[in-house]
């Protein structure tokens, strides 16, 4: 038997009640932090996504090679075939007949309907940015729900492939105010997914089985088990001894003499995170340093950062230098990735900021090393790093070193990430007040590009727009962009909206950086890499991506000798949700998709 035995890195091995009968295939998935909340309208971290992919349907799916197709749709809707209106306003969907929920009902466009007035008219954080510009959805039949928008969205289709379709004779007597706040989702959940949860006990495991009713292709795995585990390096340990099959976040170390191993394949990969510099450059009510408020002032502070620096020695070469909120190699025909014309970068130049501090009126009067502000106050910036991010922590040491070279005083702290929130969330009264300078994070962009860059319109200061910057330019692009449905058109706009975002200096993106993936390619076929996101053009990943599910539907063992049987195998695959490398382990939870929902569930 391959895999027979419990990792030993494990919080806690698994009760009887959890072990698979041995004539069943088993996949043991592993990781670091396990799902924040397996309710949909609550949860947010990557391994909750990772859960929803396979236990709910959606009614169109990424697939490896990027492209959208239909899932629980029965075809993509198009003007030729009469899915879509003349005016782009009205996608008439038809779904696949006689599909079921895990506990027997009938799954019909009644159901997709309620999902979707769920959201809009509930207002469900976690997926309004979809659903934005969706007026109604409406049953025709059991089989066809027509989506009504109030204009053209552009993004429709990537929003139709990741909002979960929920049975509505489960949801229907939850208030969408409870469903987004204190509902618990119990075991076994109800979905159509080619999974089910059965167990999930917090902190341990969650415990997945095949949907024998699945409307699609059958799956070899008859059940998957997450597990949580406490130590990296005992995971990438037993991948080498084939007692696991897979691991995402690996020691760098040990990754390479893995890349070098013929028995498997690996991948180091970045489909949509990027760190990030936020500056406070609030307008009104704000606790925050005012120079901030001065774009030469924000200028002369992203010149005096080294990225390249940064990736090297916070980020041990596992990332590359960011420059803006959408990440390069993903989107192809158009790429909606921009960077800045050779000679207009904002490049690591010290004595540059220092000129332009200098000709902004910010200069040390007194040399004493520290530049005063208009009304002769030496400038004095608090700069914070969360504890649980040790990479933040180093770049954090750097900037701060680099920003007194050019004359600005840095107090730099590392603090809770709870602390952070609070001073973000700062509230004098009933008025919104923000209480902080600048710190650093990191975040997940979406599927869409144009989902990504509504965060930084002004109606989402107090909430998204970390920065709280207000441009007039960039919110009317942001409208316009969502409706507009010519490709190449729309991504003008987009890269227009991330040049401005450069040029104002509010939010620098430090880095790109890189998860490192492995996998037993010795003993298992069927690992399906994402076409991109890999470093340098290479393999993408092939789990842990919460819209690509054929790996979970094509994975098998491999035939040894006179073949190996279902009776024969119980597997192990595990999955570290988290980044390590020599100095530490980021935690991949620090997404900081902000709503002010998340912030009242912590």
């Amino acid at each position: 038997m391959v895999g027979h035995g419990v990792a030993s890195s494990c919080a806690i091995a698994a009760g009887e009640s959890d072990r698979p009968a041995s004539d069943k295939v088993v996949l043991r998935l592993g990781w670091l932090e396990d799902p924040d909340n397996l309710n949909p309208f609550v949860g947010y971290s990557d391994s909750s996504y990772e859960i929803w992919s396979l236990q709910y349907d959606y009614l169109f799916a990424e697939r490896p090679d990027g492209t959208h197709g239909p899932e629980l749709a029965s075809e993509r809707p198009t003007k030729e075939n009469g899915g879509i209106s003349s005016d782009d306003t009205v996608w008439t969907v038809r779904i696949r007949p006689g599909v079921k929920w895990h506990d027997g009902q009938p799954l019909t466009a009644e159901d997709v309907a309620f999902t979707y007035n769920y959201i809009v008219k509930g207002g469900l954080w976690n997926f309004t940015m979809l659903t934005a510009g969706i007026d109604h959805a409406e049953a025709v039949d059991p089989t066809t729900v027509r989506i009504v928008c109030t204009k053209p969205k552009a993004d429709l289709l990537v929003a139709c492939s990741a909002i979960p379709i929920v049975p509505k004779h489960i949801w229907e007597g939850v208030k969408p105010s409870v469903a987004q706040s204190s509902y618990v989702t119990k075991p076994p959940l109800v979905g159509s997914g080619p999974f089910q949860v059965v167990k999930f006990k917090k902190g341990v495991l969650v415990r997945m089985v095949r949907n024998p009713a699945y409307w699609g292709e059958e799956p070899v795995v008859d059940e998957i088990i997450f597990e949580t585990y406490t130590n990296a390096d005992t995971l990438a340990q037993d991948l080498k001894l084939h007692a696991i099959a897979a691991a995402e976040g690996i020691p760098r170390a040990q990754f390479v003499r893995l890349k070098d191993d013929v028995g498997f394949g690996s991948s180091e990969w970045n489909v949509s995170a990027f760190d990030y510099l936020t500056l406070n450059c609030k307008e009104g009510p704000s606790k925050g340093n005012p120079v901030l408020r001065d774009r030469e002032v924000r200028r002369a502070l992203a010149m005096a950062i080294d990225r390249h620096a940064l990736v090297e020695t916070a980020w041990n070469g596992l990332a590359e230098p960011g420059v803006s909120i959408i990440n390069p190699g993903i989107w192809s025909d158009p790429d909606f990735h921009w960077r800045p014309p050779p000679g207009e970068e904002l490049a690591f130049d010290l004595a540059g900021a220092r000129r332009t501090l200098d000709a902004a009126g910010y200069r040390d009067s007194d040399g004493d090393g520290v530049r005063e502000d208009k009304n002769g106050r030496p400038i004095k910036l608090r700069l914070w790093a969360a504890t649980n991010n040790p990479q933040d922590q180093l770049q954090g040491k750097l900037i701060a070193g680099w920003w007194k070279d050019i004359g600005i005083g840095v107090e730099f702290q590392i603090l809770d990430i709870g602390a952070i929130d609070d001073h973000y969330w700062n509230f004098e009264g009933d008025t919104y007040t923000p209480d902080y300078d600048a710190y650093m994070s990191m975040t997940l962009g979406y599927l869409d590009p144009g989902q990504t860059v509504p965060w930084f319109t002004t109606a989402q200061i107090g909430n998204w727009n970390e920065p709280c910057w207000s441009n007039d330019e960039y919110d009317r692009l942001s409208d316009e962009q969502v409706s507009t449905m010519d490709p190449m058109r729309r991504a003008e706009m987009i890269w227009r909206m991330q040049e401005l975002m450069y040029e104002e200096a509010v939010y620098p993106v430090l880095a790109y950086p890189f998860r490192l993936q492995a996998y037993d390619t010795g003993q298992w076929e069927g690992w399906e890499p994402l076409g991109y996101g890999g470093r340098g053009g290479g393999s993408g990943p092939v789990f842990y991506t919460t819209q690509n599910v054929e790996t979970y539907l094509h994975l098998r063992p491999v035939e040894e000798g006179g073949g190996r049987s279902r009776s024969q195998l119980t597997a192990v695959v595990a999955v570290a949700v988290a980044v390590v490398v020599v100095v530490g382990a980021v935690s991949w939870a620090l997404v900081r998709r902000r709503s002010r929902r998340e912030e009242t569930l912590e």
